[in-house]
């Protein structure tokens, strides 16, 4: 006996469409077994035929527990992977994918060898699992099923865990259904007897559509990148960092405007020790960042970069909307700061008049800090004094209640002590 347990594979998000694909297939069973047959009868999809609304039902109803059990368990083994990197619409797109390449299989098979078998109804998940499992098999090379086995030896039990990577697991099982498969359809051909019983051909149709679609639409590689980028990749050994940091340099030389790949380098370069590296890669984490307006991001990467680089090492140009990224993102003090820093590389700009004029507006209202705020006013007013801002300073400063020129510092009256003993070096004694 083969049981499988779970993954080994870490969840990131929860999986609620897989959830509710569970609640609803629990659901109209119960509805199945509280209603007469005729009701079971009308959700199947029977070939010979076919309604794109029996299609669709017969995908969630089931011939009884035994039967629903099984398609849960693979679903919440498969689905909650799959659909934690996928998304809930591909994901979607995925199971009724399966479900639709399972169908076209199994009838096609009936057609051509026994076409008797038309006539019987259809029903189950398994096809549309299928379908998930083919993808699983595809996408999550480094994930293993933990399997519980037991089987008996000289009357002796035999029982343990075996970690299957997923591709042997998806494997070894879509074999055994083509085998059972054949078989039946083999002996239902010679006695000429509708086949009946499991559709094996739907679990390998579903299976087949699933990998195919997963194949043509390049999800391995694209799984690869959010593993890297998400830490579900895991790092057994110090080794891993380093195997980790080359993968994410193709990535980034593959896609070199991805900031998320940037971002994920500079971490993985940062864990190397090799800081260097890692400033380089948030600053392009950063500056792509930006041109995307991708604001929460770029304040992360600043964050990052700032730990071994300073500010005013930062290309000119993306330090004004860097200002404004830490504003929205609530890094207000910080937003100052790199206001005047722009202000100070853009002189003579109309740059630097904008910068000035935000700067001081965001210490008014924003940080309360009535000195701030006048000394940027100020600043622009004396650098600046035909600027279009200019009025919107004088009104800052009315509002704060200090005027358009700093006081001046208080002088301070000099006292010269006189001492017999304390002569100037220079004065000639008499």
């Amino acid at each position: 006996m083969f049981l499988p347990l779970g993954t080994t594979r870490p969840r990131l998000r929860t999986p609620w469409v897989t959830y509710s694909l569970m609640g609803v297939n629990t659901l109209v069973l119960l509805l199945q077994m509280a209603s007469p047959i005729e009701f079971t009868r009308s959700l199947c999809f029977v070939p010979a035929d076919p309604s794109p609304i029996a299609w669709f039902t017969s995908i969630f109803a089931h011939a009884g527990l035994m039967h629903l059990g099984g398609n849960l368990l693979f679903l919440w083994l498969f689905g909650t992977v799959a659909e934690d990197v996928l998304g809930p619409l591909l994901f979607l797109a995925f199971y009724f994918g399966g479900a639709i390449g399972a169908t076209l299989l199994d009838w096609l098979v009936s057609a051509a060898f026994v076409p008797a078998d038309l006539m019987m109804p259809r029903l189950g998940a398994s096809g549309a699992i299928a379908g998930i499992m083919g993808l699983s098999a595809v996408c999550f090379m480094r994930t293993k099923v933990r399997v519980l086995y037991f089987f008996m030896i000289m009357f002796l039990p035999r029982y343990g865990i075996w970690e299957a990577p997923i591709a042997v697991f998806g494997g070894l099982w879509v074999v055994w259904e083509f085998l059972l498969g054949s078989a039946t359809t083999t002996a239902a051909a010679a006695m000429q007897t509708p086949i009946g019983g499991v559709a094996h051909w739907a679990h390998v149709g579903g299976f087949a559509a699933g990998m195919i679609a997963a194949l043509l639409l390049h999800l391995r590689s694209r799984v690869a990148r959010e593993d890297l980028l998400t830490g579900r990749a895991g790092i057994e050994d110090t080794s891993g960092f380093f195997s980790q940091a080359g993968e994410l340099e193709r990535v980034v030389a593959q896609t070199p405007g991805d900031a998320e790949s940037w971002y994920a380098l500079g971490q993985a370069q940062e864990l190397q020790g090799r800081l260097e590296r890692a400033a380089a890669a948030y600053e392009n984490a950063l500056t792509l960042s930006l041109r995307q307006r991708d604001f929460p991001r770029a304040a992360a990467a600043y964050a990052s970069m700032k730990e071994y680089a300073k500010p005013d090492s930062l290309p000119p140009a993306i330090l004004f909307d860097l200002a404004c990224a830490l504003e929205e993102t609530g890094h207000a003090f910080e937003a100052y700061d790199i206001f005047l820093l722009a202000a100070k590389t853009h002189a003579g700009q109309a740059l630097a008049e904008t910068s000035l004029i935000r700067a001081g507006e965001l210490a008014r209202k924003g940080l309360g800090e009535p000195e701030k705020a006048a000394s940027a006013f100020r600043r622009l007013l004396e650098e600046y004094p035909f600027s279009n801002w200019v009025g919107l300073a004088q009104d800052g400063l009315r509002s704060l209640g200090l005027p358009e020129k700093a006081p001046a510092p208080p002088q301070t009256k000099s006292y010269r002590l006189h001492d017999v003993d304390l002569r100037d070096l220079h004065q000639p004694e008499e």
